[in-house]
């Protein structure tokens, strides 16, 4: 019976869902700020909610089709609103589901829900961290990825609320290849988490080296980003087999040191023009390519290059402008590595002469 009783549930659903979602509108609500691995950390606009509250665990059951009457009209105006994807189930509220209103909609043009149990409110605007996972989900699955949520924001020390959600993609009509994500409030600062730009040119013991004494640079760490695998080792990139680039994850402060003055120190220490190779260093993992997390960075490294390509470099730059998906640290070993390193061979007749051409025409950007 319990089977029969969980098949007819899913039914209706089905049914419910193809009339409600058949009108969904797939619309962007936040901007991705930075990454971790598979942790997204996303500003998300400020949102209406349609939202119902369960008073008790029985009564969940009630929460969707509540809402959907909302939306098929049962309303002061007797509109057909169309609405927005995800649906968001906040845990921490006894299971409230919400639905995202259109764009057009505001608190004082959207009708007014005939059910009384139906909230209409404001969801300020808030920085997020999100965990996405795909298939059916259950409260075994959604408690496994909570703690992998947790265990990332713990590791790259990010402070995160007990605010957790569940996001619910395409539901409930696509039971197949469903998307869903976890996701918490995080205190995080917005200017902090822009202040980051990862740059490939060659060897990234050489773009490392470079950035390190910079006046305003926080941080440079070496590692891995554009490629097609989660965790590539060092052997697996240099075999070209996960089509990665070698880059450099740099941290700065932006009331120090701008996004252009960075490009202009990268583009300085190596050759732009050379496809796959810088030097003697040969390899789809040795080329060009510069890393963007807003559309504002896209706009600023765009731009420069548009310039210095023209004004230096004859129209020859072949640089690599990617959306930044995620940045996997390489092992210990080529971390600092011009600074433990300094007398071997490679870092006298290949960092040394980049050093000493950034210092010389650049000097204003160096600690001394």
């Amino acid at each position: 019976m319990k089977i029969v009783y969980f098949l007819l549930i899913i039914c209706l659903l089905i049914i419910i869902g193809s009339k409600v979602f058949s009108k969904t509108e797939k619309a962007k609500n936040y901007e991705l700020i930075d990454k971790h691995n598979n942790v997204e950390i996303r500003k998300y606009k400020q949102l209406i909610y349609a939202s119902y509250t369960p008073d008790n665990k029985e009564d969940r059951n009630n929460s969707f089709q509540n809402v959907a009457n909302f939306i098929f009209g049962n309303n002061s105006s007797g509109e057909k609103i169309s609405m927005t994807s995800p649906v968001i189930i906040k845990t921490h509220n006894n299971y409230e589901m919400g639905f995202i209103m259109p764009e057009k909609y505001n608190l004082k043009n959207i009708p007014i829900p005939n059910n009384k149990k139906i909230k209409i409110y404001e969801e300020p605007s808030s920085i997020k961290a999100t965990i996405s996972y795909s298939g059916f989900t259950n409260k075994k699955v959604e408690e496994k990825k909570i703690r992998e949520l947790k265990k990332e924001l713990e590791k790259q020390k990010i402070k995160f609320e007990n605010d957790f959600e569940i996001l619910v993609y395409n539901s409930p009509y696509k039971i197949f290849n469903r998307k869903n994500e976890i996701s918490v409030s995080v205190k995080i600062n917005e200017k902090e988490m822009n202040n980051k730009i990862y740059l490939g040119g060659g060897c990234f013991w050489c773009v490392e080296a470079v950035f390190e004494n910079v006046i305003g640079i926080k941080n440079v760490r070496s590692g891995f980003s554009g490629g097609k695998i989660k965790n590539p080792s060092y052997k697996e990139v240099v075999r070209g087999l996960t089509n990665h680039a070698e880059v450099c994850e740099i941290i700065y402060d932006k009331t120090i040191i701008s996004l252009e003055n960075i490009l202009e120190i990268f583009f300085l220490t190596h050759d732009p023009t050379t496809l796959n190779r810088q030097g003697n260093d040969i390899g789809k993992h040795y080329r060009s390519i510069v890393f963007y997390s807003t559309n504002e960075e896209n706009q600023i490294i765009s731009d420069y290059i548009d310039k210095i390509n023209i004004e230096l470099f004859e129209n020859k730059i072949i640089t690599e402008i990617v959306k930044f998906d995620a940045f996997y640290e390489a092992e210990g070993y080529h971390q600092n590595y011009y600074s433990l390193n300094s007398s071997v061979p490679y870092c006298k007749s290949v960092i040394l002469p980049k050093l000493n051409k950034a210092r010389k025409e650049l000097n204003r950007f160096y600690k001394k």
